[in-house]
């Protein structure tokens, strides 16, 4: 009986081998598939991050531009091509609340993917007139995109195949106001963030910061709060003073 047992073991690892083989002499020979850019991948962790959305904001950009170009990252799944291919792309208007023509131009639903590229971008013309520059009301226009297959491109991962767009005409908050200072430069305002930019060019971006509390950011917090007790900064639609801590009536003072 052992023999016989032994025996099975043995015949099951050789196919198990023979499977291996088999995958590794017979790729995947199908359609490359297509899909937006949607995630970022931590070397560090191993670990990726996923996000259907991006924000495409003026807040940062000269107030005489009136239309910039919102990029959208298309890449696929398989090997590079030396031929111009054709990819399709739609607006998703159950959704979207930009209007063509309005907000943005219209979006053509062929788009060209470049040979000998494993990564393309869509550009997109955003009109900034009609967006919104009241950050206390926090307007976001939604263009929703969605991929559609073609005879070039099969659809790739499920969480890459809608991209959501939000367009405002304000400075939305950086991802690291919050992480990077556990609260201590207080309540979000674009104009708390423009004086820190001002005190160093390196609070610039929008998605990444050099300093946190603990590493040469708390300076820039004592300096952002002495600032703002000594030189009345105001929000420009409520009339409110702005402290680290707080907004203030113009009543009150």
């Amino acid at each position: 009986m052992k023999k016989f047992i032994y025996t099975l073991i043995l015949g099951y690892l050789a196919f198990s081998l023979t499977g291996c083989d088999q995958d590794i002499d017979h790729p995947y020979t199908g359609k490359d598939r297509i899909q937006f850019k949607c995630f970022t991948f931590n070397d560090k962790t191993q670990v990726r991050t996923y996000s259907d959305s991006l924000t495409f904001s003026f807040g940062l950009i000269a107030d005489s531009i009136t239309i910039d170009t919102a990029k959208v990252v298309v890449e696929y799944m398989g090997k590079t091509s030396d031929r111009e291919r054709i990819y399709y792309v739609s607006v998703v208007t159950d959704s979207t609340t930009a209007v063509a023509g309005v907000h943005y131009d219209a979006i053509k639903r062929e788009q060209k993917f470049r040979p000998k590229k494993l990564t393309d971008t869509l550009k997109i013309a955003i009109h900034r007139e009609n967006l919104s520059d009241d950050y206390s009301k926090k307007e976001n226009i939604r263009l929703d995109l969605q991929l559609e297959a073609s005879e070039d491109f099969d659809l790739g991962l499920e969480k890459g195949l809608k991209k959501k767009i939000k367009l405002n005409n304000y400075l939305s908050e950086p991802t690291w106001w919050e992480k990077n200072y556990f609260g201590y430069l207080g309540f979000y305002h674009p104009k708390k963030w423009k004086i820190l930019m001002s005190f160093n060019d390196k609070f610039t971006n929008q998605t990444y910061c050099p300093y946190n509390y603990n590493n040469d950011g708390r300076t820039f917090v004592d300096g952002l709060t002495n600032y703002l007790e000594k030189v009345p900064t105001y929000d420009d639609n409520t009339g409110y003073r702005i402290y680290i801590n707080k907004l203030e009536a113009p009543d009150k003072e």
